[in-house]
Parts: C-alpha cells; sequence; structure tokens
C-alpha cells in the first residue's frame, strides 16, 4: 500500500512548485487531475499551493512508476501538516478566493506595533507569510521581514540593507546557487520603479542583538532606494537599500537604541500639519502595460536585467501649488531622459501632440486609442514650462 510517508525527497517538493508556478495553478491541476484546495495551502516562499496537490505529485514525481499518490490514502490535515512540515513548509488555512495583494499601511497596525511571532504578524496583514523574508510576486511585494537570517542585512541610521532570497543552504546559512531575480526579489525591483513602499517587520533580536529577544516589531513603509549584485561565499546575491518613509515609519537605529536600554518603542510621531500625497502605483504599472514601457516621445524601449523599463510621468505636477490628479489621463509612459525634460521643463507638448524641445519641434507624441489623456493637463503642462524658463 503505497503511504504519504514514503514522500522523503525535497528535490520532488521543489520539482512540483517550480511546475505549479510555471504551468500556473488551474493548468498544473487539470495536468494531475486534482482538485483544488478550497481551505488549506501550502505557504511556499509566499507562493500558496494546494497543499495535497502538492504532495500528491511530489510524491509522484519521487516515485515515478507508481505516478501521483491517490488523494484519498491520506488526510487533508494533521498528515499533510506533519508532511509539510518535515520539508520546512506551513500549511496555512485560507479562503480560496483570494484578495488582492495589500500595498501600504495597515491602518489597524501602526509602526510600533508588536508581535509575539510570525503568525500573529501574518493574521494581522502586515507580512503574509509565515517563512519567506519577502512577502511578494514579480509584479512588487508588499513586506519584507528582517529575522537575522542573513548576515549581510544592515541598519544604519532611517537606512536598511537587505539581501533578497534564495541560494542558501537551509541548515549552515551559506550560499550554495546564485540568487534569482524572481518572484519576490524582482518585486522589490519593481517597487524601487514604481516609487511603491514596502511594509518592514524585524524581529527584535535583530535590533538588540538578543538572541532571546523573539517578538517582532512592524516598523512601518519603506522605499527601496536601490538596489544592485553582490557576491556573498562565491555566489550573486540581491541586495537593496531601503528608506524609511518620514511620518509612516519607525528609524529603525532610533529602535535599536532603545530596546537596547530596555526602553519602551517610542510611537509614531506624526505632525498634524503634515500632508501626504497618497500616490495609485498601478495607474502608472497601467500605463507602463498600455504602451509596453516604449516613450511616448522618442519611442525607446529599455531593457535591463529586470526586464523592461520605464517612469510613468505626470504632466500637471501632483501637489501644491498645481494639484494635478493621479489618474490616466494626466499621465505618460516615458524613458527615464524624456521624463527628466518633462519635469525640468525643457519638453512641452502643443494641444496637437507636437512635442518641443526649449521652443523647438523635435516630434509627435504617440497616444494609444485607449489612452484618453486631458489636454487640459498639457496645456498647464506646457504654459508653466514657459513661465519657468521664460521662454515666448
Amino acid at each position: 500500500m503505497r503511504a504519504l510517508s514514503e514522500l522523503t525527497d525535497a528535490l520532488a517538493i521543489a520539482r512540483t512548485v517550480a511546475e505549479f508556478q510555471t504551468l500556473g495553478r488551474t493548468a498544473f491541476l487539470e495536468k494531475y487531475e486534482q482538485q483544488a484546495s478550497h481551505r488549506y495551502f501550502a505557504d511556499v516562499d509566499g507562493t500558496l499551493v494546494d497543499s495535497k496537490p502538492l504532495l500528491a505529485v511530489a510524491y509522484g514525481k519521487q516515485h515515478p512508476a507508481n505516478g501521483p499518490l491517490p488523494i484519498r490514502l491520506f488526510s487533508g490535515g494533521d498528515e499533510t501538516r506533519r508532511t509539510l512540515k518535515r520539508f520546512g513548509i506551513e500549511l496555512v488555512v485560507r479562503d480560496d478566493t483570494q484578495p488582492a495583494p495589500h500595498y501600504g499601511e495597515i491602518p489597524e497596525c501602526p509602526p510600533g506595533t508588536i508581535f509575539a511571532n510570525r503568525r500573529e504578524a501574518y493574521d494581522a496583514g502586515v507580512h503574509r507569510t509565515l517563512q519567506a523574508g519577502i512577502a511578494g510576486q514579480a509584479h512588487g511585494t508588499q513586506s519584507i521581514c528582517l529575522s537575522a537570517g542573513y548576515s549581510d542585512d544592515e541598519i544604519q541610521g532611517d537606512l536598511i540593507t537587505y539581501t533578497g532570497f534564495g541560494g542558501r543552504n537551509a541548515n549552515s546559512g551559506r550560499h550554495v546557487a546564485d540568487q534569482k531575480l524572481e518572484k519576490g526579489n524582482l518585486g522589490l525591483v519593481e517597487n524601487h520603479n514604481l516609487g511603491r513602499p514596502v511594509r518592514v517587520l524585524v524581529k527584535e533580536s535583530v535590533l538588540t542583538g538578543d538572541r532571546s529577544h523573539e517578538q517582532y516589531i512592524y516598523l512601518g513603509l519603506f522605499t527601496v532606494t536601490s538596489w544592485s549584485w553582490g557576491i556573498r561565499d562565491g555566489w550573486k546575491v540581491l541586495i537593496y537599500q531601503l528608506r524609511a518613509v518620514a511620518g509612516d515609519s519607525l528609524i529603525p537605529d532610533e529602535t535599536a537604541i532603545a530596546l537596547t536600554r530596555g526602553e519602551d518603542v517610542a510611537p509614531l510621531r506624526r505632525g498634524s500639519q503634515i500632508s501626504r500625497i497618497v500616490r495609485n502605483y498601478e495607474v502608472a504599472a497601467s500605463i507602463k502595460r498600455l504602451y509596453d514601457h516604449t516613450c511616448q516621445i522618442c519611442s525607446a524601449r529599455l531593457v535591463t536585467s529586470a526586464g523592461p523599463y520605464s517612469e510613468g510621468a505626470h504632466i500637471r505636477p501632483l501637489g501644491i501649488p498645481h494639484n494635478g490628479p493621479d489618474t490616466l489621463d494626466n499621465i505618460l509612459c516615458l524613458c527615464p531622459n524624456c521624463h527628466k525634460l518633462l519635469d525640468g521643463h525643457a519638453l512641452t507638448i502643443r494641444p496637437d501632440g507636437t512635442v518641443l524641445n526649449l521652443g523647438e519641434p523635435v516630434g509627435q507624441l504617440t497616444v494609444a486609442t485607449a489612452h484618453a489623456l486631458n489636454f487640459e493637463h498639457i496645456a498647464y503642462q506646457e504654459q508653466i514650462s514657459i513661465g519657468v524658463s521664460g521662454r515666448r
């Protein structure tokens, strides 16, 4: 009689998860004739995989002569949980209808909220994975957790240096493979491109250096200011620098000092007169998709090691005194050069779409049929550009 206890190969699990991610959930379940889970999922580095199908298919990969293990031969509760635990995977209970990933602050959990463990942080929605350091996907990362997993992670003032996930031996902690620019790692790059914030959860021991400190502290929102490749143990790793968002986060250094002294974490101080622009980052993402990251002014399409890159440029600036809206009719898909020239009032656009550089015609604005630009914003941008430069 075949049994779940015969599933012992971690590589079979990894291959199954990789196939799930490549095919997508629906195609994966159809290929192996598996029933979708409705409540129980395996949390594998932030990817939720139907728990019983995962084990059934992985069994078949380890024992190809037998094929997938019929799910009637094992229970979906404790037996599944114990088996996943052997491979370092948590079984989570969730509704099958997944909410959209949530970026930004959690109103019920202000910066400085303390959690006894990661389960509490997960349930609160601050960091929606029980093991992985990154909660995110290729199109964006919602949160990261610093839990003393990487010696290269560093805190300096309001800055955090953070190492991406993957490539390490679970037992020794040493790197044994290159990290990859995928999933949450790529999501952090996308956050950098969009200026979209990421929530930061940190284990108290990371701040104090005392391993007996097991609580987790939510520091608030940080922006990814840069990313690059580094070398650790001879292997490539991704290194990110994040900066605390003023008014939306605690300063890591100050928090560390307070905890080391045995003091309470100071509550976040938000001035009553502070006014913040709340950006809808999906608007910028939509305009980039619409033009496939091709500049509407010069037609350049930049491709980096992380994929195509472009910038969402507001025509009428946001904030006082311009008060431009964060909407599709007020945004262009531009390359960095044209974006800088537009913001620097060198480039202007006439109502007929003619692009001017310091008053001289240089081309025509490309506008997709689905992009309903508001030419009042274009006229406003031209007006303030002439005012700034003194041109007539």
